[in-house]
């Protein structure tokens, strides 16, 4: 029983960060407007803080591993997002 719920809280926040990621690759392909890609960010980042938070919960609970690469990958995900953010507002401004 406590396997299957680490399983559901890893596939779960590994799923958050995929679609806040397609999410954001979408708002960033868009080149019209600088509004979808805010919007688009925006969302993104409450998927990886969700994600961060449920794994963040369960490493609390359960001292294993895998829980660390997960917080560690998030991290990389929401760094890497914010500086492709930042780079293509930039164009818009400039």
């Amino acid at each position: 029983m406590e396997e299957n719920l680490q399983r559901k809280a890893i596939l779960l926040s590994l799923a958050a960060l995929l679609v806040g990621s397609l999410l954001f690759i979408f708002g960033i392909s868009i080149q019209t407007s600088y509004i979808p890609l805010i919007i688009y960010y925006v969302i993104a980042m409450f998927l990886y803080g969700s994600a961060f938070l449920s794994i963040f919960n369960q490493y609390k609970k359960q001292k294993q591993s895998i829980y660390v690469y997960i917080l560690i990958l998030t991290i990389v995900i929401i760094c890497v997002s914010t500086y492709a953010f930042i780079s293509k507002f930039q164009i818009f401004f400039t």
